[in-house]
């Protein structure tokens, strides 16, 4: 299994290191917006508490 999924690591580092070359020279820009964006999440899901971090950041900013 490990021979499998070893060279698709690699190709996903190559990618990723080839992205951020690109965002670094500039070929790539971050979104600029107006208004202040709090992103809350990650790669679980279900039950890992995004939903009661929103609702005490809604609580907390109003």
């Amino acid at each position: 299994f490990m021979k499998l999924l070893l060279p698709l690591a690699w190709l996903y580092g190559l990618a990723t290191s080839l992205r951020n070359y690109l965002y670094d020279i500039g070929h790539y820009r971050s979104a600029k917006f107006e208004a202040p964006i709090i992103c809350v999440g990650n790669l679980a899901v279900g039950g890992s508490g995004k939903t009661p971090m929103v609702e005490y950041l809604i609580r907390h900013l109003n």
